[in-house]
């Protein structure tokens, strides 16, 4: 359950929901696939406005002292620059955090992950996701007509 656990929340601890017109199945797919690859735009691709919006929220903050946020992402093993952290958006953090040897040393093998049926209730689809013989629900939204991962699909975290 804490291998589990951690998949899911390394998913949305580092993208802190996936578009495009597939079903609630395929999205969920892009975003495993995104974590797995590295992806952050593949990632971010996947979030609602309302996540993308805390995720601006939290550039903000990060860009807010450039020279700290340098100095904190050694200490997680990233090597960034101050102009490099005001250069950054979202699917950048993603990427860089996907590609870090911290969350990479902690990661489960997404391709393990196994994406079960959507039950979809007007705009919001359900989607189980087990691994290790553990299940877990991923909830989406129907957004602009594409399911996305909102701030609800992270309630279990």
């Amino acid at each position: 359950m804490k291998k589990f656990a951690l998949a899911l929340a390394a998913v949305f601890v580092l993208a802190i929901a996936c578009g495009g017109s597939g079903t609630p199945e395929q999205v969920v797919q892009k975003l495993m696939d995104g974590v797995q690859n590295a992806d952050g735009d593949a990632v971010v691709s996947c979030l609602s406005a309302e996540v993308l919006a805390g995720m601006d929220e939290f550039l903000v903050e990060l860009k807010a002292d450039p020279e700290g946020t340098a100095a904190m992402a050694v200490m997680m093993g990233i090597e960034i620059t101050p102009d490099e952290v005001s250069n950054l958006d979202a699917a950048k953090v993603v990427t860089i955090l996907l590609n870090s040897e911290m969350v990479t040393a902690e990661m489960p093998d997404f391709s393990a992950i196994e994406i079960g049926t959507a039950t979809i209730d007007g705009d919001i689809a359900t989607v189980p996701m087990t691994m290790d013989g553990e299940t877990e629900d991923l909830e989406l939204i129907l957004e602009d007509g594409s399911w996305k991962i909102g701030g609800e699909g992270m309630d279990f975290m």
